[in-house]
């Protein structure tokens, strides 16, 4: 017996310490810290406003882009899987993108029309099911549309699996409306059903005064968001006091971090790419993210997630930089965890 116990105690050891796949070199990866062209899905066409769905290590991703009309400005929302691989043996960083089979790509396809489609983002409501909105100029402005769809994907036809559309004029009956997302002390926007917990308020930017802000509008206790989106009134906003005399445009929030763009006064040039923190109540003074991400040129609607099997977190966003593939084109960079 005595014997025995050794011999297998002797078994462990050894593949513990010898055992790449039980000890790697390199166990934690991490997104690089340079700003990166996400060349697996940008084309010479122009190619921002994403939206994002963690899978483990993929990321279905939606975003907008006139790759479809060859450059004439005529945006359909895009679909692909990405995958971010990290090598613990080598310490080596991969992206990929899979362009066959995505169910981001499926949904994205649903939407196209004859007008322009923008800023899409996902998310889930308990017992509701999953839905997509974004914001489309067939009115005269960008309003904001809602699409129902199923995750995992069990039938075989888009017309079976995506539910009809439904538009909202959010503020006010004039004015573009764009870039909705939602935050709240337990919202989280994470994994295939989009987001998980009950979200307090919705944040989306509008120019209904003549310029681009953000605007922050509160849902009641105990309505869903889509019955409150659905019911026909304009909502109560205001406008957060960290907006400037430039255009504070395509917010995002992930836990309790907001990133924007703006063309505020004291950037780098044109839009730069901004974050709050929401503390004690209320957001915080934005931050520059400064010039090892920000350029003299474009830098424009970031989104982020936490990355919880990366040493640090990753954001994504679009810029116009002159090193791109054409046009706006997406890169990720990765940031100090939130």
């Amino acid at each position: 017996m005595k014997r025995t116990s050794f011999l297998l105690s002797f078994i462990l050891i050894f593949l513990t310490s010898s055992c790449w796949w039980l000890n790697p070199k390199y166990s934690e990866g991490y997104f690089p810290s340079d700003v990166t062209n996400f060349e697996s899905l940008n084309t010479s066409y122009n190619d921002y406003n994403m939206d994002i769905r963690i899978l483990f290590h993929e990321m279905d991703i939606l975003f907008s882009s006139d790759r479809n009309s060859k450059g004439a400005t005529h945006y359909d929302l895009v679909g692909n899987k990405v995958v971010f691989s990290w090598d613990q043996e080598e310490g080596i960083f991969t992206e990929s993108a899979i362009n066959g089979g995505s169910q981001a790509k499926s949904l994205a396809e649903s939407t196209i029309s004859i007008f322009n489609e923008r800023g899409p983002y996902t998310f889930g409501e308990p017992e509701k099911g999953s839905f997509l909105l974004f914001s489309r100029d067939d009115q005269g402005y960008f309003t904001i549309h809602a699409k129902a769809f199923q995750i995992p994907y069990n039938v075989s036809t888009t017309q079976e699996i995506f539910e009809g559309e439904e538009s909202f004029r959010i503020l006010s009956e004039r004015g573009n409306e764009l870039y909705p997302s939602f935050y709240g002390e337990n919202f989280e926007k994470v994994n295939n059903l989009g987001s998980r917990n009950k979200a307090e308020k919705l944040i989306l930017s509008s120019d209904q005064d003549g310029k681009y802000d953000i605007y922050e509008i509160e849902i009641p206790d105990g309505v869903e968001i889509m019955d409150f989106l659905r019911n026909g009134e304009l909502k109560s906003g205001i406008k957060l006091p960290f907006n400037s005399s430039g255009n504070d445009h395509a917010p995002f929030v992930s836990k309790s971090r907001m990133v924007f763009a703006s063309d505020r006064p004291g950037g780098y040039g044109g839009y730069d790419l901004y974050y709050s923190d929401f503390k004690s109540g209320k957001w915080s003074e934005p931050q520059n993210f400064g010039p090892d991400i920000n350029t003299e040129f474009d830098e424009f609607r970031p989104i982020i997630d936490p990355a919880p099997y990366f040493k640090n977190s990753v954001m994504i966003f679009s810029s116009n930089r002159p090193d791109g593939l054409g046009g706006f084109d997406l890169y990720y960079v990765g940031i100090p965890k939130y």
